[in-house]
């Protein structure tokens, strides 16, 4: 009985994803195109891209809260506060300098109010994390990998403090670490 319940989910979530409008972000797409103009000795080869909205993640968060597992109940927890995914995974062919490698410059960057919250490089590799707030909560994180064998742009929409939240009430360890920062 139990498995025959597990088919349906599962037939279920086969034809009803698709549907949702998920699984191809162009916005991810336009952004890998925008770096290549911007920075011509740029070469990104898709690998894969995927959009996860609010049906997605609603249907993951369900499956997710069936588990008994704590970590399970959690990642639950966590997405429900997130409106929508996107990640483009991209092959490096050609690497940018990374001295001039400075996504935040792209016009659709400064046109939408992105701030950069980290930029941080070691050394064949730079990442640069870029928020936007809205109504003063954090809306929209947009996270740029790149190194000598990927570029991994990733945006995470919805209501990031209260995310932010729930992770540091769970993770205790994680709110004391923030409080023992130096913020000035």
């Amino acid at each position: 009985m139990r498995y025959r319940m597990l088919l349906v989910v599962f037939v279920l979530l086969c034809t009803t994803l698709p549907l949702a409008g998920c699984f191809y972000s162009r916005e991810i797409a336009h952004t890998r195109r925008d770096l290549e103009r911007h920075y011509p000795d740029a070469d990104f080869d898709q690998k894969v891209v995927v959009s996860l909205g609010p049906a997605s993640l609603h249907t993951l968060g369900w499956l997710a809260g069936l588990a008994p597992e704590e970590e399970a109940q959690m990642a639950h927890d966590y997405l429900s506060e997130i409106d929508r995914v996107k990640v483009g995974v991209y092959e490096v062919r050609r690497l940018p300098d990374l001295d001039d490698f400075d996504p935040p410059s792209l016009f659709r960057f400064e046109r939408d109010g992105w701030e950069v919250a980290v930029k941080a490089q070691e050394d064949e590799e730079i990442i640069w994390v870029l928020y936007r707030e809205q109504y003063d909560e954090v809306r929209d994180i947009y996270a740029i990998v790149l190194n000598d064998d990927e570029l991994v742009l990733a945006r995470v929409q919805g209501h990031l403090n209260r995310l932010l939240e729930r992770v540091m009430d769970d993770h205790h360890e994680l709110r004391n670490f923030v409080a023992d920062l130096d913020l000035k």
